[in-house]
């Protein structure tokens, strides 16, 4: 499966979210087409756009190649 911007917009208005263009652009180029030659799910895409979301990235499929990226500010304890 693939996410066009249409499929993006529905899923913004299902879930009573807004996203920024440049949220928007970086999950229609992240998702705008399969993945050769593995195949993306609606629960994989959701998940993965959750993830972004709230962490800044996209999780590669592969853990090894998940990105090196500093905490968060809120990850940090009080």
């Amino acid at each position: 499966m693939t996410l066009t911007k249409k499929d993006l917009q529905r899923w913004q208005e299902s879930m009573h979210i807004h996203l920024s263009k440049s949220q928007e652009a970086a999950i229609l180029e992240q998702f705008g087409t399969e993945p050769e030659p593995h195949v993306w799910s609606e629960q994989d895409i959701a998940e993965q756009i959750n993830k972004f979301l709230n962490h800044g990235y996209f999780q590669h499929p592969e853990p090894a190649l998940k990105p090196d990226l500093p905490p968060l500010p809120f990850d940090e304890p009080f």
